[in-house]
């Protein structure tokens, strides 16, 4: 099923990101950010990999999430985020992240503007995790996801009002937060 990116394509972004942010500023937010979410393949399926963040980082410790993180005043663009946060993460180099396009940006509780872009990781056996950063990198099926049994919506109050999050609980590992918004956003786009 290597034809997989043309049947998700057509459900991402592919116009210019505003130049702004794509550019790295997040309007009236404080801060820009991207993430990758990163598609590879195990036993001719989809899977998504995903990463623990270390217990021991300042914004969402211990979580699961994307590779990705704050945009940096040396990045050319917000794409280059992710595709450097992937880098120093996990250590996937570009040559080996195919880009398939994004989608739509959102706010995260901590206060960043947070561009999704969406791709495939070419071979994922040759990680390189940075323990500073991250604890682990493990793998998920996208029919996980797809199967709207797997999705719980919460609601709670943050400081941009109420919001309603997404939880998703795959063996021992709770998706949540901005990431399980993130692959919903992915999923009912593709489910339309």
């Amino acid at each position: 099923m290597r034809d997989f990116s043309q049947l998700i394509k057509p459900y991402l972004n592919q116009d210019l990101i505003d130049e702004a942010f794509w550019l790295g500023s997040a309007g009236e937010m404080d801060r820009a950010a991207a993430v990758l979410f990163p598609f590879y393949w195990k036993d001719d399926e989809p899977w998504v990999l995903f990463t623990q963040r270390n217990g021991n980082l300042k914004h969402h410790s211990g979580q699961v999430s994307f590779p990705g993180g704050a945009f940096e005043d040396h990045d050319k663009n917000i794409k280059h985020t992710a595709l450097r946060e992937t880098h120093e993460e996990i250590g996937v180099v570009r040559e080996n992240i195919n880009l398939w396009g994004f989608l739509d940006g959102l706010t995260s509780i901590s206060g960043f503007f947070v561009t999704p872009f969406v791709g495939e990781i070419k071979d994922v056996t040759q990680l390189k995790i940075d323990q500073n950063e991250v604890d682990r990198a493990f793998g998920v099926p996208f029919t996980f996801f797809q199967d709207q049994n797997n999705r719980v919506k919460n609601k709670i109050k943050t400081p941009f009002g109420d919001r309603h999050y997404y939880v998703f609980e795959y063996k021992d590992d709770v998706i949540w937060g901005l990431t399980a918004q993130i692959i919903v956003q992915l999923v009912d786009r593709i489910n339309k």
